[in-house]
């Protein structure tokens, strides 16, 4: 493995969000099926055994997504120094960010750009629509900027999953920061129902609630060491959250009040997103395949293709769901089960960053 993968390894590893057990999955798919080539798309009914794919093309590992204002989807890269772009039809374009850098989580800014953090650069990061890249520098050094979000004040909010902070940044760089108690380790963020935003303490086992003015309420969860992941403000107005240590799925009202239900069978739940059918959408890694999960909790399973992991998920701009999977794809599941696959490519765009 090269330094930079090793730096990247660690960099997610010191995020808490998957399971050391987990990243060594992910990242074992990544490195072993980098170098082969295979078709691009296939399809698959729920009902039906999933067809094969084939191998990955190039090294790229589409990582963390979101949909964009654009409406396209746009993801990090595990491997790789880029953020992909993908239109619901499949093609894709790259823009490369700085190679001293990794891409880790991203989000759709108010101002139609997105957004990323950069971990090992201990900055945050900006894809203006033109493609080109722009970084804000975070004061403290190893903050280690984790999950990022909009928020309902017209900002971009992220976690500083190393400084034990929430950083609130305007869309001009004008940057404030909010102390949490030491040991937080605060991960992913949403924005919530209520206003507010949401975010998970994988360190302390909480689930917390920032105002736009900065007063933090802290709730724990009952069951312990759950490592609280992947967040998702549901269709219920709740916000709902992956639990990969204890293989369960969390429910957080406004209010406070945390329910947790457990999967169907064993796995390591991470990505969760919030369907056009007002149900929950959730990867397994390790089970090969995705959950959909009704608000009152019952679950049904839709079989992935051969040689398949979907790891973090999201609604798309078409009304399906799309994932992403360390061995270079980028897959869409529709409300009704069925798998499409599209090889992530390696076009580059024109690139300036500043």
């Amino acid at each position: 493995m090269s330094y930079r993968s090793i730096r990247r390894a660690l960099a997610l590893a010191s995020l808490g969000a998957i399971s050391a057990a987990a990243i060594a999955t992910v990242q074992g798919c990544a490195t072993r099926q980098a170098s082969t080539r295979g078709a691009p798309v296939a399809q698959a009914a729920p009902s039906a055994k999933p067809t094969p794919t084939g191998a990955p093309l190039g090294t790229h590992a589409p990582y963390a997504i979101t949909a964009g204002l654009d409406g396209n989807l746009w993801f990090t890269e595990y491997q790789g120094d880029g953020i992909g772009r993908m239109t619901p039809y499949g093609a894709t374009k790259r823009f490369p960010i700085d190679p001293d850098g990794f891409a880790e989580r991203i989000t759709a800014g108010p101002d139609g750009a997105v957004w990323f953090t950069d971990t090992v650069g201990n900055r945050i990061g900006r894809v203006a629509p033109d493609g080109k890249i722009a970084y804000v520098n975070l004061p403290h050094s190893d903050s280690g900027p984790a999950g990022i979000a909009s928020g309902p004040d017209g900002n971009i909010w992220f976690t500083e999953h190393s400084g034990n902070r929430i950083g609130r940044l305007s869309t001009t760089g004008t940057l404030t920061e909010i102390e949490l108690p030491k040991g937080a380790g605060p991960a992913e963020i949403v924005t919530g129902s209520d206003g507010n935003l949401w975010f998970a303490e994988d360190k302390a086992n909480r689930i917390s609630r920032v105002t736009i003015s900065g007063n933090v309420k802290e709730f724990a969860i009952l069951t312990p060491d759950t490592r609280p992941a992947m967040m998702v403000l549901g269709a219920d107005g709740n916000v709902w959250f992956t639990q990969p240590q204890a293989n369960k799925i969390g429910r957080v009202t406004p209010g406070g009040y945390i329910t947790e239900y457990a999967l169907p069978a064993a796995g390591v739940p991470l990505g969760i997103a919030a369907g056009a059918d007002k149900n929950l959408w959730i990867t397994v890694i390790r089970a090969q395949l995705i959950y959909r999960m009704t608000p009152k909790g019952d679950f049904a399973s839709f079989p992935m293709p051969a040689k398949s992991m979907a790891t973090f998920i999201t609604a798309g701009p078409d009304g399906s769901l799309w994932f992403t999977e360390p061995n270079g794809k980028v897959g869409r599941i529709t409300t009704s089960g069925i798998v499409t696959e599209f090889v992530f490519s390696n076009p580059y765009s024109e690139h300036v960053y500043r």
